[in-house]
């Protein structure tokens, strides 16, 4: 089956101080990712990124999702997706605040204060 759009790489970041938590890929609205992600939180998923949302939620906030990188649909957005977590993981290397400019029409720019993946994966 051909892939059909784009695919979006998103961050996750906690808004009590502006960490980035997850990067993710999906091919839909950045928006329903994050309803979805919240979701498995409340079914009690036990993987780490579930945990830390729950406890977001325990204090009525919620994930901040934002684009990192439009993937064409004839690109490849696992390797896009290893880059970002890599690119991420190797935080001693980023000054911060960082700034991300915004990647669509929708997007903000974004401040992260620091890095503290969630992620279970390398990605891909």
């Amino acid at each position: 089956m051909p892939r059909v759009g784009r695919f979006l790489i998103y961050g996750l970041l906690d808004p009590r101080d502006n960490s980035l938590r997850y990067i993710g890929k999906t091919h839909k609205r950045r928006e329903w990712r994050l309803a979805e992600h919240i979701e498995h939180a409340e079914e009690n998923d036990q993987r780490p990124v579930y945990k830390w949302i729950r406890e977001l939620l325990d204090h009525n906030l919620k994930p901040l999702v934002f684009v990192w990188e439009k993937i064409p649909a004839d690109q490849d957005w696992r390797q896009a997706e290893k880059d970002a977590i890599s690119f991420w993981s190797a935080s001693e290397n980023i000054e911060f605040p960082y700034t991300h400019p915004p990647q669509t029409p929708k997007s903000e720019t974004i401040v992260i204060n620091r890095v503290k993946l969630e992620n279970a994966t390398e990605g891909g």
